[in-house]
C-alpha cells in the first residue's frame, strides 16, 4: 500500500495558513442560521483569492462550488452559529454580542475550503462538489434545502467532519451505522379550570399533572419502544402560574425526544400522543400536543466509512483513526442521507475547553491544517473506489 502522498502534504501545508486565517474571520464574525451573509462573504472572498469559481445562493445564505468536471463525491461544511454570549478572554473573540461559534462550523467551513484548494490543484478521477450550507442548528435546516435544490444529485457519496473536543488533534472518529441521534421537539400546553390550592379536589392541579408529565412520560414511551432501543425524552422548560396560592389554568412544556433507530423514529409521534392521553386522563388535565418532528438519526454508510478512513489511516497513520461512540446530538447531515450515501466523522479538536454548544469551547487549532490533509485523503480515497 503506497505511504503518504507528498505531493498532498505540500498542498495542504500551502493552504493552511490562509485557512486558519479564514477560521478567525469567522469565528470574529458568528451569525444566526440563515443570515450567514456576511459568513458566505468572507467564504467567497477567500475563494476568489484563490481562483476557484462558485456559486451563491442569493439572495439565501451559503455557496457551492465543483472542483473538476461531473462530481462524483460531495463534502459538507457547516456556516451558522450559536445564540451563547462568548467570554472576553477569548481569541479569538465573537464581535456579535450574543453568538458565538461554539460547535466549531467555523472550523469546518475553512476546512472546506482548504480541501478546495487542495484538491483543484490535483487531477482527480472525477469531479468533486464542496458545499458551504446554511443553518445546520435549525429546523428545518439547510440541508433539506440543499436536497431539494438539488445539490447531492448524482453523487455516489458524501462525506462530513464534526470537530470533537474529546479527541486530539490529528485523530479522526469513525463509527458504522449510527453515529448521531434524532432530534424531535415537543411543545405540551395543558390546560384545567384553575382553582385555589386550599382546594385541589374541586380542579385540575394542573402543576403536579405537568409534573406527572415530565416524571412518567419518558418512561411510558421506553414501554413502547424494543428495549435495544435508546429513546431519550427530556424536559428544558416548564411554566405556569404566578402565584403561590393559586393554582394555574395553564402549564407549558418543551422538551426534546431523541433516538438512534429510523423506525422507531418515524412512529415516535404517535406514541408520544397516546402516551399523553393516558397520563393526563387521571387528573383531568386536557392538553395540546404540538410534535415537532426534526431530523431523523445520521446512518453512516458502511462502504463510505471504509473507504474515507483506510485513506486518512494511510495518509496519516493507522493512529490516526479511532472508533468513537454514537452521540444522541443531533445532525442535520442525516437530511442527505435519504438521497445519497454518506458519512459524518469526528474530527480531533482538543484545546483544554469545555463540550460542543457551551460558552467555554475552544478550537485547537491544529485541527485545521489535518483536517484538511485528512479530508482531502478521505476524498481522494473515496474517488478511487468508484
Amino acid at each position: 500500500m503506497p505511504g503518504p502522498n507528498q505531493a498532498l502534504a505540500g498542498l495542504v501545508d500551502a493552504v493552511t495558513p490562509r485557512a486558519v486565517e479564514l477560521r478567525r474571520l469567522l469565528h470574529r464574525h458568528p451569525e444566526p442560521s440563515n443570515e450567514e451573509h456576511q459568513t458566505t462573504a468572507l467564504i467567497a472572498s477567500a475563494l476568489d483569492e484563490s481562483g476557484l469559481p462558485y456559486t451563491l445562493r442569493e439572495p439565501k445564505t451559503g455557496l457551492w462550488l465543483d472542483v473538476g468536471t461531473v462530481p462524483l463525491i460531495g463534502f459538507r461544511a457547516d456556516l451558522d452559529a450559536l445564540p451563547i454570549q462568548e467570554p472576553e478572554e477569548n481569541t479569538p473573540r465573537s464581535q456579535n454580542p450574543g453568538w458565538m461559534h461554539a460547535c466549531g462550523h467555523d472550523a469546518h467551513a475553512a476546512i472546506a475550503f482548504g480541501i478546495a484548494v487542495t484538491l483543484a490543484s490535483l487531477d482527480l478521477p472525477h469531479g468533486v462538489r464542496m458545499l458551504f450550507q446554511p443553518a445546520e442548528e435549525t429546523n428545518p435546516g439547510g440541508a433539506a434545502e440543499f436536497v431539494a435544490e438539488g445539490l447531492v444529485d448524482g453523487l455516489k457519496g458524501l462525506l462530513a467532519f464534526h470537530v470533537d473536543p474529546t479527541l486530539n488533534p490529528g485523530q479522526v472518529g469513525r463509527r458504522v451505522g449510527p453515529v448521531t441521534g434524532s432530534a424531535d421537539a415537543i411543545r405540551i400546553r395543558l390546560t384545567g379550570p384553575g382553582g385555589h390550592t386550599s382546594r385541589p379536589h374541586k380542579t385540575v392541579d394542573l402543576v403536579s399533572a405537568a409534573a406527572r408529565v415530565v416524571r412518567e412520560l419518558p418512561e411510558a414511551i421506553r414501554r413502547n419502544i424494543d428495549s435495544r432501543i435508546p429513546v431519550v425524552t427530556v424536559f428544558g422548560s416548564i411554566h405556569g402560574g404566578d402565584a403561590p396560592n393559586v393554582i394555574p389554568a395553564e402549564v407549558s412544556l418543551t422538551g426534546t425526544v431523541r433516538t438512534l433507530d429510523r423506525a422507531a423514529w418515524e412512529v415516535l409521534p404517535g406514541l408520544v400522543d397516546k402516551a399523553m392521553g393516558s397520563l393526563t386522563s387521571l387528573s383531568g388535565a386536557q392538553y395540546e400536543l404540538d410534535y415537532q418532528q426534526g431530523i431523523p438519526p445520521v446512518v453512516n454508510d458502511k462502504d463510505i466509512v471504509e473507504a474515507a478512513t483506510a485513506a486518512i489511516a494511510n495518509e496519516m497513520g493507522e493512529a490516526s483513526v479511532v472508533d468513537v461512540e454514537t452521540s444522541m446530538g443531533g445532525e442535520d447531515f442525516a437530511n442527505y442521507l435519504d438521497a445519497v450515501p454518506g458519512a459524518l466523522l469526528r474530527l480531533g479538536s482538543h484545546a483544554g475547553g469545555g463540550d460542543l454548544h457551551s460558552a467555554s469551547f475552544r478550537v485547537n487549532e491544529a485541527s485545521i491544517g489535518q483536517g484538511i490533509r485528512a479530508g482531502a485523503a478521505a476524498i481522494l480515497g473515496m474517488l478511487d473506489r468508484l
